[in-house]
Protein backbone atom coordinates (compact mmCIF):
# COMPACT_ATOMS: atom_id res chain seq x y z
CA UNK A 1 0.00 0.00 0.00
CA UNK A 2 3.00 2.49 0.31
CA UNK A 3 4.18 2.20 -2.87
CA UNK A 4 0.47 2.64 -4.08
CA UNK A 5 0.63 5.85 -2.15
CA UNK A 6 3.51 7.32 -3.65
CA UNK A 7 2.44 6.49 -7.39
CA UNK A 8 -0.05 8.73 -6.54
CA UNK A 9 0.94 11.68 -4.61
CA UNK A 10 4.52 12.30 -5.75
CA UNK A 11 3.08 12.82 -9.55
CA UNK A 12 0.48 15.03 -8.48
CA UNK A 13 2.96 17.62 -5.77
CA UNK A 14 5.07 17.44 -8.86
CA UNK A 15 2.18 18.27 -11.37
CA UNK A 16 1.15 21.45 -8.72
CA UNK A 17 4.45 22.45 -8.70
CA UNK A 18 4.88 23.02 -11.92
CA UNK A 19 1.62 25.32 -13.13
CA UNK A 20 1.82 28.98 -13.89
CA UNK A 21 0.88 31.22 -10.66
CA UNK A 22 0.55 34.58 -12.59
CA UNK A 23 -2.87 35.96 -13.47
CA UNK A 24 -3.57 36.67 -17.34
CA UNK A 25 -5.86 39.39 -18.17
CA UNK A 26 -6.54 41.57 -21.23
CA UNK A 27 -7.62 45.11 -20.17
CA UNK A 28 -7.17 46.77 -24.53
CA UNK A 29 -6.02 49.77 -22.32
CA UNK A 30 -3.25 49.90 -25.38
CA UNK A 31 -3.75 47.75 -27.96
CA UNK A 32 -6.24 44.64 -28.56
CA UNK A 33 -3.19 42.21 -27.08
CA UNK A 34 -3.95 39.29 -29.93
CA UNK A 35 -7.34 38.89 -29.88
CA UNK A 36 -9.21 37.81 -33.45
CA UNK A 37 -12.62 37.31 -34.32
CA UNK A 38 -14.43 34.47 -35.71
CA UNK A 39 -18.01 33.76 -37.43
CA UNK A 40 -20.03 36.62 -39.75
CA UNK A 41 -17.76 39.69 -39.58
CA UNK A 42 -17.94 42.31 -41.79
CA UNK A 43 -14.39 42.76 -40.63
CA UNK A 44 -10.96 42.14 -38.56
CA UNK A 45 -11.76 42.87 -34.92
CA UNK A 46 -11.15 46.44 -34.11
CA UNK A 47 -9.65 48.19 -31.01
CA UNK A 48 -10.65 51.40 -29.53
CA UNK A 49 -9.01 53.46 -26.81
CA UNK A 50 -11.73 54.61 -25.52
CA UNK A 51 -15.57 53.28 -24.56
CA UNK A 52 -14.14 50.59 -22.87
CA UNK A 53 -15.12 49.84 -18.87
CA UNK A 54 -12.72 51.31 -18.53
CA UNK A 55 -10.17 52.86 -21.21
CA UNK A 56 -9.55 50.65 -24.31
CA UNK A 57 -11.54 47.15 -25.61
CA UNK A 58 -12.51 45.90 -29.10
CA UNK A 59 -15.37 44.95 -30.32
CA UNK A 60 -16.50 43.53 -33.81
CA UNK A 61 -19.25 44.49 -36.28
CA UNK A 62 -21.70 41.45 -37.05
CA UNK A 63 -23.17 41.05 -40.40
CA UNK A 64 -27.20 40.07 -40.44
CA UNK A 65 -26.62 36.12 -41.47
CA UNK A 66 -24.37 33.28 -41.02
CA UNK A 67 -22.43 31.37 -38.05
CA UNK A 68 -22.35 33.00 -34.33
CA UNK A 69 -19.25 35.34 -33.88
CA UNK A 70 -16.96 34.85 -31.05
CA UNK A 71 -13.61 36.77 -29.87
CA UNK A 72 -11.13 34.37 -30.00
CA UNK A 73 -8.37 34.40 -27.23
CA UNK A 74 -4.60 34.49 -28.39
CA UNK A 75 -1.65 32.24 -26.97
CA UNK A 76 -1.11 34.16 -23.80
CA UNK A 77 -4.45 32.17 -22.46
CA UNK A 78 -3.43 28.76 -24.26
CA UNK A 79 -1.47 25.82 -22.74
CA UNK A 80 -1.63 25.12 -18.72
CA UNK A 81 -3.83 26.45 -16.85
CA UNK A 82 -4.60 23.52 -14.33
CA UNK A 83 -4.00 25.59 -11.62
CA UNK A 84 -6.93 27.55 -12.41
CA UNK A 85 -9.03 24.81 -11.51
CA UNK A 86 -11.26 26.25 -9.04
CA UNK A 87 -11.18 29.68 -9.87
CA UNK A 88 -13.16 32.31 -12.49
CA UNK A 89 -12.87 33.42 -15.81
CA UNK A 90 -13.78 36.52 -15.50
CA UNK A 91 -14.71 39.22 -18.44
CA UNK A 92 -17.04 42.26 -19.66
CA UNK A 93 -19.38 42.67 -22.59
CA UNK A 94 -21.60 44.72 -24.59
CA UNK A 95 -23.72 44.50 -26.93
CA UNK A 96 -25.64 47.58 -29.35
CA UNK A 97 -27.79 46.83 -32.12
CA UNK A 98 -30.74 49.34 -33.60
CA UNK A 99 -34.10 48.71 -32.76
CA UNK A 100 -35.85 45.73 -30.00
CA UNK A 101 -34.01 42.51 -29.29
CA UNK A 102 -34.50 39.66 -31.26
CA UNK A 103 -31.98 37.52 -28.98
CA UNK A 104 -30.63 33.92 -29.81
CA UNK A 105 -29.02 31.17 -26.99
CA UNK A 106 -25.78 29.47 -27.81
CA UNK A 107 -23.00 28.80 -26.22
CA UNK A 108 -21.41 31.39 -24.49
CA UNK A 109 -18.09 30.47 -23.40
CA UNK A 110 -15.85 27.63 -25.56
CA UNK A 111 -12.94 26.10 -23.81
CA UNK A 112 -11.08 23.45 -26.08
CA UNK A 113 -8.13 21.41 -25.04
CA UNK A 114 -6.53 17.91 -24.83
CA UNK A 115 -8.94 16.67 -27.23
CA UNK A 116 -12.26 18.06 -25.25
CA UNK A 117 -14.22 20.86 -25.96
CA UNK A 118 -16.15 22.74 -23.39
CA UNK A 119 -19.09 25.00 -23.41
CA UNK A 120 -20.62 27.03 -20.63
CA UNK A 121 -23.86 29.07 -21.06
CA UNK A 122 -24.51 32.18 -19.04
CA UNK A 123 -27.65 33.22 -17.22
CA UNK A 124 -28.40 36.15 -19.02
CA UNK A 125 -27.12 37.38 -21.86
CA UNK A 126 -25.15 41.18 -21.51
CA UNK A 127 -27.33 44.22 -22.24
CA UNK A 128 -27.62 46.77 -25.10
CA UNK A 129 -25.66 49.98 -24.98
CA UNK A 130 -24.25 49.22 -21.43
CA UNK A 131 -21.59 47.04 -19.98
CA UNK A 132 -22.13 43.52 -18.31
CA UNK A 133 -19.75 41.60 -16.13
CA UNK A 134 -18.91 38.12 -16.43
CA UNK A 135 -17.50 35.76 -13.37
CA UNK A 136 -17.93 31.96 -15.03
CA UNK A 137 -16.68 29.33 -12.61
CA UNK A 138 -13.39 27.09 -13.90
CA UNK A 139 -15.04 23.74 -12.16
CA UNK A 140 -17.18 21.33 -13.91
CA UNK A 141 -20.65 23.69 -12.19
CA UNK A 142 -22.73 24.76 -15.40
CA UNK A 143 -20.34 23.50 -18.04
CA UNK A 144 -21.37 20.90 -20.82
CA UNK A 145 -19.33 18.46 -22.53
CA UNK A 146 -19.02 19.07 -26.64
CA UNK A 147 -22.41 21.37 -26.38
CA UNK A 148 -25.23 22.41 -24.48
CA UNK A 149 -27.03 19.20 -24.47
CA UNK A 150 -23.95 17.79 -23.15
CA UNK A 151 -23.16 16.01 -20.28
CA UNK A 152 -21.44 17.30 -17.30
CA UNK A 153 -18.03 17.08 -17.21
CA UNK A 154 -16.06 15.12 -14.30
CA UNK A 155 -13.43 17.06 -12.60
CA UNK A 156 -10.61 15.25 -14.41
CA UNK A 157 -11.80 16.00 -18.03
CA UNK A 158 -12.15 19.27 -16.75
CA UNK A 159 -8.72 19.46 -15.18
CA UNK A 160 -7.52 17.90 -18.46
CA UNK A 161 -9.18 20.59 -20.68
CA UNK A 162 -7.00 23.22 -18.31
CA UNK A 163 -4.07 21.47 -18.33
CA UNK A 164 -3.62 21.65 -21.57
CA UNK A 165 -5.92 24.79 -23.33
CA UNK A 166 -5.42 24.80 -27.02
CA UNK A 167 -8.67 27.45 -27.76
CA UNK A 168 -11.08 29.81 -25.46
CA UNK A 169 -13.70 31.66 -26.98
CA UNK A 170 -16.18 34.13 -25.83
CA UNK A 171 -19.09 34.67 -27.70
CA UNK A 172 -19.85 37.79 -29.03
CA UNK A 173 -22.85 37.98 -30.92
CA UNK A 174 -26.19 37.84 -29.25
CA UNK A 175 -28.82 39.65 -31.35
CA UNK A 176 -30.52 37.98 -34.52
CA UNK A 177 -29.42 40.80 -37.18
CA UNK A 178 -26.89 43.38 -37.77
CA UNK A 179 -25.26 44.01 -34.25
CA UNK A 180 -21.69 45.57 -32.74
CA UNK A 181 -20.27 43.19 -29.29
CA UNK A 182 -17.47 44.53 -27.38
CA UNK A 183 -15.21 42.79 -24.75
CA UNK A 184 -13.05 44.16 -22.24
CA UNK A 185 -11.17 43.46 -18.58
CA UNK A 186 -10.86 39.63 -19.71
CA UNK A 187 -8.85 37.62 -17.05
CA UNK A 188 -7.75 34.29 -16.12
CA UNK A 189 -5.73 33.86 -12.97
CA UNK A 190 -4.32 30.24 -12.12
CA UNK A 191 -3.81 29.21 -8.40
CA UNK A 192 -1.51 26.48 -7.91
CA UNK A 193 -2.84 25.25 -4.25
CA UNK A 194 -6.71 24.73 -6.03
CA UNK A 195 -5.44 22.51 -8.02
CA UNK A 196 -2.99 20.45 -5.33
CA UNK A 197 -5.75 20.06 -3.21
CA UNK A 198 -7.86 18.37 -6.39
CA UNK A 199 -4.93 15.80 -6.99
CA UNK A 200 -4.96 14.86 -3.66
CA UNK A 201 -8.54 14.55 -3.30
CA UNK A 202 -8.37 11.93 -6.56
CA UNK A 203 -5.23 10.54 -4.58
CA UNK A 204 -7.22 10.03 -1.53
CA UNK A 205 -10.44 8.58 -3.53
CA UNK A 206 -7.83 5.94 -5.41
CA UNK A 207 -6.18 5.18 -2.41
CA UNK A 208 -9.15 4.53 -0.61
CA UNK A 209 -10.08 1.98 -3.67
CA UNK A 210 -7.12 -0.07 -3.67
CA UNK A 211 -7.49 -0.78 0.46
CA UNK A 212 -11.27 -1.45 -0.40
CA UNK A 213 -9.94 -3.83 -3.17
CA UNK A 214 -7.62 -5.54 -1.28
CA UNK A 215 -9.52 -5.94 2.31
CA UNK A 216 -11.51 -7.97 -0.32
CA UNK A 217 -9.29 -10.26 -1.77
Amino acid sequence: MKGTTLRISLPAFLFAASLPALAVTSTFDSSAQGWSAQGDIEGPLTWSATGGNPGGNVFIDDLTTGGVTYFVAPSVFLGNFAGAFGTQLTFDLMQRYPGGPNQFDAEDVILSGSGLTLVYDTANNPVNNGWTSYSVPLSPTGWRLGSLSGVTPTDAQFLAVLSNISSLKIRAEYQTGADVGYLDNVALVPEPAAALMLLSGIGCVAFAARRRQRAAV
